[in-house]
């Protein structure tokens, strides 16, 4: 590879502390979540999902399931997908399927303060929505 820019180096090199700490974190926070994952890898480094699925799980008393599932969690009859948000912007993830056997019964919507506290929890029936046309 090509030597990088001396600026892009800086700036790495201020860093590298830094993301080491954070890295060590994001790791210590992950293990204790997956103790409550019921068996499911948490995958990547994102957090706010991890939380909302635990959290959503512990909500409806269910049991998260794998990623071979269109959804997150099977709460009694409900199968649950589960989308969660830091902060009052930004996205949350894909709906990979919006129809058909197998799809989610109920829409969980999770929002969290800026700091990871639960700031509200919306549950709706998955064929309401499809039926508004809101997917």
């Amino acid at each position: 590879m090509k030597e990088l820019p001396q600026n892009i180096q800086q700036l790495s090199a201020s860093l590298v502390e830094d993301l080491k700490e954070s890295s060590a974190v994001i790791q210590r926070i992950r293990g204790k979540l997956q103790k409550h994952a019921d068996g499911k890898n948490l995958k990547g480094g994102e957090i706010t999902a991890w939380l909302g699925e635990i959290y959503g799980k512990m909500i409806l008393n269910g049991t998260l399931v794998s990623e071979k599932y269109d959804y997150d969690i099977e709460a009694g009859d409900m199968r649950v997908s589960v989308k969660a948000r830091k902060g009052r912007s930004g996205i949350t993830g894909i709906i990979p399927r919006i129809e058909g056997d197998g799809c989610p019964t109920h829409l969980m919507f999770m929002q969290f303060t800026d700091s990871y506290s639960i700031e509200r929890v919306w549950l709706f029936p998955w064929e309401d929505l499809h039926d508004q046309g809101r997917f």
